[in-house]
């Protein structure tokens, strides 16, 4: 289908786009799945625990011992639990023992630095040249792929990090070609495309399998399951008091004939059903609300917290008094900080079902947890966890009263109640601050107290900005703003879009002086050099602020914007200008290296970036001009296809500049022009 945009024609494909969003959708399913699975083994595995407790049936696997279980007599017993399923797996699972092949690293190096040294003294204007050495090497590369390795070379360290990264592939062993990706990922080595084809075509697997070491640690493995000997001896502890019955302890009092049997049946039957149907809720209820949180990096912070908050639970299961310091609000905390409303109560309400062990107390959990959730989704700093932690304890010890005195317990169990609960509440709140950072750095999940605090001008970076590049810091400013308006007239992630602005340009710092908005006294020190160099100087900053963002660990997400609020534009002042001086250009020498952006907010940045940088030289201020300037920024970032990968649709992209056109009309509006003070007298003489 063909549509015309902006007075230019786009073939829309709207077969591949819904093949592409079909293997999408089919990696997101497999992904969610497995997740799903883990939170259902894990509550599985305390719902039995929990379960087990109720029941009146002496030792059961995942019930805790209320005394110490003693050996009475001399037991010996043969395990074997190897059969022809478990060895056909040993088989298949088992990792093969690999020799490293001489002189590959070597040769690969050698090979490599030729290939460099090749492209370097070719004519690389001649395509034929390029095409016929392509072949006759066996390369896939393209013709401009070459061109752009060779462009790469003319940096040193460009072969040094090629031959660093072989090294390092190497150090680790690669025994198939199809692993280089995983290696590559694994090890967190930096290799955009271009690297990866000049990886493939120079690395060759080092590591051959030894056929006999295999051999024997399959056979080991299989010999650690066959008839191993369990001995008892009479006076042995089997299980000491307060730890949970396991499989093999459970065996070991099956042996002694300390395991009662009667009625467990109809218990499982019925517990097995029970469980079934509460996991299918869930996974509905996950599935169709919070599918993308349960994808994200914020589910295994979560399931963290279930385990934590469901161990404490363990623990205090059989006192009556300790249950109720229980901090189970961490859970709809933590979920609601680095999830959302819908994501926290689903997942706390399927936990208090598995906890809660009667109706009266489950619905006082519930009701502090939905409170939790209500107060936490509008926290903005971390103080306010602490504020919120006294609030809940308070609201707890009035549940905990109510609770009392409904089910007529002694005043002084009451007042244990209250204070236990009041010390729960403090509990919570110091726990979910403790671990919050930690959840946020090691996951690398930006929440919104963490945006905030990356918004206050003391921080490093933009207080270093404004000393050495004041220009920019004030541009930036000006391009958070924008990009705030704009995505919230999408409904995109305003205050990210803000601050990520603010720190889009910091790559200017190292050589602030060779941009505009930082010249003073008309030095421009771009009249010095070649438009080559200028040009190199200018796109350098994208990833001078990627480098410098990382040092100070700026959230991937902020660096990622870094990186990406140039797209590939290309520096189209000083492209003409070196064609002017005749200088050899090779066009993606002028270009920015991207990638382009990938997130709606991201491309905001892009275009607010462009429009208040350009909108400062306009010389027609009005309504009018400034709209009309605008749609004609917009139109040549389309053209460039700089916004092809951000996702944002042509009626978000009239909203954004709709956006644009208020927020600059505010800044650039007409003001009355007041007279001078001496003309005001003159006039009432």
């Amino acid at each position: 289908m063909r549509v015309n945009i902006l007075g230019r024609e786009f073939l829309l494909e709207i077969k591949e786009k819904k093949k592409k969003n079909n293997e999408s959708q089919s990696y997101i399913k497999n992904r969610f799945m497995f997740r799903f699975a883990i939170l259902a083994i894990t509550f599985m595995i305390f719902g039995i625990i929990i379960e087990m407790s109720r029941l009146n049936i002496n030792y059961n696997v995942g019930s805790i011992a209320k005394s110490d279980i003693v050996a009475y007599k001399n037991v010996s017993y043969f395990v074997d639990i190897l059969d022809d399923s478990i060895e056909e797996k040993i088989v298949k699972t088992t990792q093969p023992e690999f020799d490293k092949i001489k002189d590959v690293n070597r040769e690969t190096v050698i090979l490599l630095n030729k290939f460099l040294r090749d492209i370097r003294n070719m004519n690389l204007s001649d395509d034929a040249t390029l095409e016929k050495y392509i072949k006759d090497n066996k390369y896939t590369f393209t013709n401009a792929d070459i061109r752009e390795i060779a462009a790469r070379t003319e940096n040193v360290e460009y072969s040094v990090n090629l031959n660093e990264i072989m090294s390092e592939i190497y150090s680790t062993g690669i025994y198939k070609m199809e692993n280089l990706p995983k290696i590559i990922r694994r090890k967190d080595i930096q290799a955009d495309n271009l690297d990866m084809k000049v990886l493939q075509n120079f690395i060759k697997p080092n590591l051959v399998i030894n056929k006999e070491a295999t051999k024997k640690k399959i056979a080991d493995n299989m010999m650690s399951l066959r008839d191993k000997e369990i001995k008892i001896y009479k006076g042995d502890i089997i299980v000491k008091k307060g730890e949970i019955i396991d499989s093999d302890a459970f065996l070991k009092l099956e042996k002694l004939n300390l395991v009662r049997n009667e009625d467990k049946f109809k218990k499982a039957v019925g517990l097995v059903t029970t469980f079934s149907l509460l996991l299918i809720l869930i996974y509905y209820l996950l599935k169709k609300n919070v599918r993308k949180i349960v994808e994200s990096n914020a589910f295994y912070p979560t399931l963290i917290t279930i385990i934590v908050v469901n161990m404490f639970y363990v623990l205090f299961l059989n006192n009556q008094f300790l249950i109720y310091l229980l901090p189970f609000a961490m859970l709809p905390i933590i979920s609601t900080i680095l999830g959302n409303k819908t994501y926290a109560i689903i997942v706390t309400f399927s936990n208090m079902v598995m906890l809660s062990q009667e109706e009266s107390w489950f619905f006082v959990t519930i009701a502090v947890s939905l409170v939790a959730i209500y107060k936490a989704d509008d926290l903005v700093g971390r103080s306010d966890i602490i504020k919120l932690s006294f609030f809940l304890g308070i609201f707890q010890a009035l549940l905990a009263f109510s609770y009392g005195m409904v089910n007529q317990s002694n005043l002084g169990l009451i007042m244990l109640m209250i204070v236990f609960s009041v010390f729960s509440g403090i509990l919570t709140g110091m726990m979910s601050l403790a671990v919050l950072p930690y959840f946020e750095d090691y996951f690398d999940i930006l929440t919104t107290m963490k945006l905030l605090e990356l918004s206050d001008f003391s921080h490093t970076l933009l207080k270093q900005l404004l000393i050495k590049a004041p220009g920019t810091f004030h541009h930036s400013i000006m391009v958070g703003a924008l990009a705030e308006g704009a995505a919230e007239s999408i409904g995109a992630n305003a205050t990210f879009a803000r601050i990520a602005s603010y720190y889009h340009d910091i790559g200017k710092m190292k050589r602030p002086e060779f941009f505009v908005e930082n010249q003073r006294d008309g030095i421009n020190p771009h009249n010095k050099i070649k438009p080559s160099l200028s040009a190199l100087i200018l796109t350098s900053h994208t990833k001078d602020g990627y480098i410098m963002g990382k040092e100070s660990k700026l959230p991937k997400e902020i660096l990622d914007v870094i990186l990406q609020h140039h797209g590939t534009t290309l520096t189209q002042y000083f492209y003409y200008k070196a064609l002017e001086n005749g200088e050899k250009v090779v066009e993606s020498n002028f270009r920015y290296s991207g990638p382009k952006p990938k997130t709606k907010e991201s491309g905001i940045i892009l275009l607010a970036d462009t429009v208040e940088a350009a909108t400062r030289t306009l010389e027609n201020k009005s309504k009018e001009g400034i709209e009309n300037f605008i749609r004609y920024l917009v139109k040549s970032k389309i053209e460039d296809k700089q916004l092809s990968d951000s996702d944002l649709t042509l009626g978000e992209l009239e909203k954004v500049i709709q956006s644009f056109i208020n927020t600059l009309q505010g800044v650039y509006h007409e003001r009355i022009k007041y007279p001078k003070m001496d003309e005001r007298t003159k006039k009432h003489k």
